[in-house]
């Protein structure tokens, strides 16, 4: 299954790849939202710029290219205009940076599409790369000659995985990940004589022992409101029962019986929840030692350790995956994409992304985040580079479950490795949120739960 080739096409095929339509881009909207990520808008997007000689590998390289960026804030811009500002000085070309609000993406790229300034290189989510490369508007081969490069066997699997166009190439270039697991107070498990909270026997036991609302104590955390944070951690206690929301033709199957016994379960657990909480509710009850275990991303690792300080971080266990039928654990992926363009641009975009994925510059974009920006590559998480942090040091054991879970990622718009990008549209209804909500909080039945919203999801798709 040899890659896409995207370059040797005449013009007018070129043309017509990147005249993306307004409405398939504007569909982008719902599956953006559904990241859970956000940015600030700045700087310049994709500036023209002609082609002229560079280090292209002996190719022809662009003077000026275009780089978008997802990541936001201070922590993410200082480290990352950096790693830039080197790779302009090392080529000698300019490359225009701009930081887009991921909320925002799906109207960028209409307008970028309008007045012909897509960028030739984005940081982008799994689901915009997987629609924007399933339209035609990116250039796998590019991407895929990247990975190559960096070493194809030294990515995790997961994120390189969700990355795939199909046909054996990628439509992206793993940058980082996170993922989302069961986090611990140790001392109190021991104590307990409790397993750690892996398999869906022992989370149930363990809340059971640890619920004692009457001392306002409650047994774990998880997300119970209709957002994106009940549906995150929903997600992989279904995919551990081998639950899907959607079938990879894009079928409902959301009242299966797999669902049930996880919805009937979820109803079970959600008697030791403190009730309707978020993420910054449940985050905070743990710190005050009000529950002992609750569901949250690696992005907690450099949050504990400065809120609560090295006795708590020591003290804290992960349970990177959660058992039933199978092992599963949620995560998000970001990664590279270079758009279709000429061979001069296309040249210049790979060796931005490949400076960027390479020595000292893919230990300072990973350190960005300790825990959120998880490196993808096995060589960099095992290095002594990235180990030399103050947050990584502190979090040493919990590191490696974290890069091992990386294996482990599901979710509900990606099944056997494809994206089913319907499922954009049931999340922006918050439809499987919903769901959790009902079962938790409201105590409705959950069999008449799966049944009911399988047909509201299914009118969503209609």
């Amino acid at each position: 299954m040899p890659p896409h080739d995207n370059t040797g096409h005449d013009r007018a095929a070129e043309t017509q790849r990147r005249s993306l339509s307004r409405r398939r881009l504007l569909e982008l909207g719902s599956i953006a939202a559904a990241t859970g990520l956000a940015g600030c808008g700045g700087g310049d997007g994709n500036d023209g710029g002609d082609g002229g000689d560079g280090d292209g590998g002996g190719q022809e390289t662009a003077s000026k290219i275009g780089y978008w960026n997802i990541h936001n804030g201070d922590d993410f811009r200082e480290p990352i205009n950096t790693i830039v500002s080197n790779f302009q000085e090392s080529a000698g070309m300019t490359v225009n940076t701009r930081y887009v609000d991921n909320d925002d993406i799906s109207e960028q790229l209409s307008s970028a599409v309008a007045s012909d300034t897509l960028p030739n290189v984005g940081l982008l989510a799994i689901q915009t790369i997987q629609r924007l490369g399933a339209d035609g508007t990116l250039s796998s081969e590019s991407t895929t000659s990247v990975v190559d490069e960096v070493g194809e066997d030294d990515f995790r699997d997961g994120p390189l995985q969700f990355m795939g166009d199909g046909e054996g190439g990628y439509y992206g270039v793993p940058a980082d990940a996170w993922v989302q697991g069961i986090w611990y107070r140790k001392s109190a498990f021991e104590e307990a004589g409790l397993e750690p909270p892996v398999t869906w026997d022992a989370i149930l036991t363990a809340a059971e022992t640890f619920h004692d609302p009457d001392n306002d104590t409650y047994g774990i955390g998880f997300g119970t409101q209709v957002d994106a944070y009940a549906r995150q951690c929903f997600t992989q206690f279904a995919r551990s029962n081998g639950a899907k929301v959607l079938d990879e033709d894009a079928n409902v199957v959301f009242d299966s019986q797999e669902m049930v016994e996880t919805l009937e379960y979820y109803q079970q657990l959600g008697q030791y929840t403190p009730g309707s909480v978020t993420f910054n509710d449940t985050r905070s009850l743990y710190g005050n030692q009000q529950e002992h275990m609750f569901l949250y991303s690696s992005y907690l690792l450099p949050d504990l350790l400065a809120d609560e300080g090295e006795e708590m971080v020591a003290d804290t266990g992960l349970a990177p995956a959660t058992e039933k039928q199978r092992r599963s654990t949620y995560g998000q992926v970001l990664g590279h994409c270079i758009f279709d363009d000429s061979d001069a641009k296309l040249a210049s975009s790979r060796n931005l992304v490949n400076h960027i994925m390479t020595g000292d510059s893919y230990v300072k974009w990973v350190h960005t985040q300790p825990g959120g920006t998880m490196p993808v590559l096995k060589s960099t998480s095992e290095s002594e580079a990235y180990r030399d942090n103050e947050t990584l040091s502190a979090w040493s054991d919990t590191i490696n479950q974290i890069s091992s879970a990386l294996g482990n990622m599901d979710r509900f718009d990606v099944v056997n490795g494809t994206l089913v990008p319907e499922f954009g549209q049931i999340s922006s209804q918050s439809l499987v949120a919903e769901a959790v909500n009902r079962v938790c909080i409201k105590g409705d039945d959950p069999q008449t739960v799966a049944t009911e919203q399988a047909e509201k999801m299914r009118s969503a798709l209609e």
